[in-house]
């Protein structure tokens, strides 16, 4: 049986904890062993969150150097992996970089080859980063046998929208809704730990990053603190923004009632914690720390700027990012109820990670040695 599993090689870029990522890391946690065989390619020396955990699952994690310091080596690299490990299945996370993972793909001989768009965004791109971006979504469409995305504007920003709409597959990113669903008893344990029994949470997830706009909150926290002074802001997750927010959050006075807590692996206690979920992104994809949010849940403040597939909920609250006091109003306003009926919502919604992985699966499944 082991050696008419099918080989799939996935290009995740990183392994650390973030919505690609986990996206990427749950193909080898729900796969079954005895028809897969799933190797991960990353880049950089980083070991990620979820590398050990895939590793003791039997996934393979392999490093090579960041395609950025020489896309020949990459290429290189990538003909010596496919040459030695024929594999059936080639995956790649890593937006328009994946087009040199495609031309590999196809050149030596890789049956299944997928695309898989995370991101709609949009950013002011000079000259050379437009013709780079040209160059690889033709080796993009030209070179994949699947165009999948997590979502319309995603899989628009990757392939055209010409593209996705002929040859598109949109596969939502899906959560393990038990994990997320609300729980009295782990909401009064992490109110404990971090001494908030008297506060009213606002909570945040998601990388430390000028694209997931945290510093809009902390710009807005002392005028809720004058509305409710008995607010806590609780930011979860870790970037290479801290320095800068950390910053910020002491010139403001701020150190008494805002908390980043870094990564966290126990994400569905924090969100039991929470009274509201703030979601101020420039841009998104399908994120799914607002699919966990509504899972527990938790009202949601969300911008503009977030693509509409993920408004499962009546929970959910979409506000312009140039109205400060709309968001203070309603993130005040903010209560729960009956949070512990939503898990079935989001999951009924086709946002259980089980849906996802199924079709995942059937897309690798086109190649099985067993058929």
């Amino acid at each position: 049986m082991q050696q008419n599993r099918i080989k799939v090689l996935i290009v995740a870029s990183k392994l650390r904890i973030g919505g690609a990522e986990k996206v990427a890391a749950d193909i080898g946690f729900y796969a079954d062993r005895d028809r897969f065989d799933i190797h991960y390619l990353v880049f950089g020396d980083e070991v990620g969150a979820y590398e050990p955990e895939l590793e003791a699952k039997g996934c393979k994690v392999i490093h090579i150097p960041e395609p950025s310091e020489s896309f020949i080596r990459y290429i290189k690299n990538l003909r010596s992996l496919i040459k030695h490990n024929h594999y059936d299945v080639i995956h790649a996370h890593t937006m328009f970089n994946i087009g040199w993972a495609m031309l590999a793909g196809k050149l030596w001989g890789v049956p299944v080859r997928i695309s898989h768009s995370h991101s709609a965004l949009l950013e002011t791109r000079g000259l050379m980063t437009r013709l780079y971006e040209a160059v690889m979504r033709f080796f993009i469409l030209s070179c994949s046998t699947d165009l999948v995305s997590c979502g319309v504007k995603a899989g628009e920003r990757l392939y055209g929208k010409r593209a996705f709409s002929k040859r598109g597959e949109l596969i939502l990113n899906g959560i393990e809704t038990a994990n997320f669903s609300y729980s009295e008893e782990r909401r009064n344990d992490i109110i404990s730990k971090l001494g908030l029994s008297e506060a009213f949470v606002i909570g945040h997830a998601g990388h430390l990053a000028k694209v997931k706009n945290q510093q809009f909150l902390i710009e807005l926290m002392p005028k809720i603190l004058i509305a409710k002074p008995n607010v806590f802001l609780l930011l979860l997750g870790e970037g290479d923004d801290r320095p800068l927010l950390e910053q910020r959050i002491s010139e403001l006075g701020l150190n008494g009632h805002i908390r980043l807590t870094g990564n966290v692996r126990n994400v569905g206690d924090y969100l039991s914690a929470m009274d509201v979920f703030a979601f101020p992104s420039l841009y998104e994809g399908m994120p799914l720390t607002l699919i966990e949010a509504q899972s527990n849940g938790l009202p949601c403040v969300i911008s503009d700027r977030v693509p509409h597939d993920v408004f499962i909920t009546d929970l959910v609250n979409v506000l312009p990012l140039d109205n400060a006091d709309e968001w203070l109003n309603t993130i005040v306003a903010a209560e729960r109820h009956e949070p512990q009926k939503y898990a079935d919502i989001v999951r009924s919604s086709g946002f259980d990670v089980s849906s996802a992985m199924d079709k995942i699966y059937k897309l690798y499944g086109k190649c099985d040695r067993n058929d």
